[in-house]
This record gives structure tokens, C-alpha cells and sequence, in this order.
């Protein structure tokens, strides 16, 4: 028998990891979730929409959308919706703002708590983004197009309304 005291376990280093490990767990979850929300409103920020008034008779020749012959092709009109630019910046701010909070958190909490709500901002700017350019864009009448002079109004931050216009091909 001995009189020195038992050794104390080895601690355990493994269990206790990295200082502030969940910290940076929720800034690799805030990144993944920023990143997955920018594929979302890639993925469906897309619409398209087009009119061809008029048309061809029987001859071959072209007639408007009254059904009078023209001499000239109609215009086709072509709406293309597509993701806005600002809407990426808008996302990348909202990380970048969250960073520099978390780098001054009081606590490990508070750090994570300004994740969640980065995660949820841009989420938010996503769908409000989505909905909003698709009501807009499905609101746009196709037949002003028919008169000689037309303007397009685009819920600018939000997403992008590109016009095409060309001549009716005759088949």
C-alpha cells in the first residue's frame, strides 16, 4: 500500500473541444443555411410570358391583332423574369452584419441568437423577393403591348423584367 493519493483521471479533451466550438458551429450553420437560400431563390426566380398578336392568313401574309393585313410582321412580346443582383448583396450583408455582432457577443448566447436571426432575415428577404416579383411580374398586362409605345415598372430590388421584342416569323 501506498500513502501517496490516487492520480486523478486524465480530463477528458475531447469532451470539452475548442473554446466557443458552438459558436463557430453556428457560423458554419448560418453560412450553409445563407448559401441554401440564395440556391432556393436561384432556383425559383424564373418566369417567363410572351404574346404574339395577329398572326398569318391564308395567302401567307400577316394580319394585326384585328384581323385586318399588314404589310409588316406584328411584334412578339417576351417577359423574362430572373434573380436580382441586390438580392445577393442583400444576403451577403446580412452575414457580414451578423459576423461583426458575433465578434462583439457578450456571450456565447447572444452570438447565437444573431445567427438565428441572420438566418431568418435572409430568409425572409428571399420569399418576400419571390412573392413579390412574381405577383408583380403576373400583374404586368401582356396587351399594352399592342400600341406603339409601352413601359415595363419592375419591383427593382427584387428581380429583373427583361423585354424582347421581335417580328412575327411567318410558317
Amino acid at each position: 500500500m501506498s500513502l501517496t493519493p490516487p492520480s486523478p483521471a486524465p480530463a477528458d479533451t475531447a469532451a470539452s473541444g475548442l473554446p466557443f466550438a458552438m459558436v463557430i458551429a453556428g457560423i458554419r450553420r448560418m453560412l450553409i443555411w445563407t448559401i441554401i437560400t440564395g440556391l432556393v431563390y436561384s432556383t425559383f426566380m424564373s418566369g417567363s410570358k410572351a404574346t404574339c398578336p395577329g398572326g398569318v392568313d391564308a395567302n401567307g401574309g400577316f394580319i394585326d391583332a384585328e384581323g385586318r393585313s399588314v404589310d409588316q410582321a406584328p411584334l412578339c412580346v417576351q417577359l423574362n423574369l430572373r434573380p436580382s443582383v441586390f438580392v445577393y448583396v442583400g444576403i451577403a450583408l446580412i452575414v457580414l452584419l451578423a459576423l461583426g455582432r458575433v465578434a462583439k457577443a457578450a456571450d456565447e448566447r447572444a452570438a447565437l441568437r444573431t445567427m438565428e436571426v441572420a438566418i431568418q432575415g435572409a430568409g425572409l428577404l428571399a420569399v418576400v423577393a419571390l412573392v413579390v416579383s412574381h405577383v408583380w411580374f403576373q400583374l404586368i398586362p401582356l396587351d399594352q403591348f399592342n400600341s406603339g409605345s409601352w413601359s415595363v415598372m419592375s419591383p427593382f430590388p427584387f428581380g429583373v423584367i427583361d423585354v424582347v421584342t421581335e417580328p412575327m416569323t411567318g410558317s
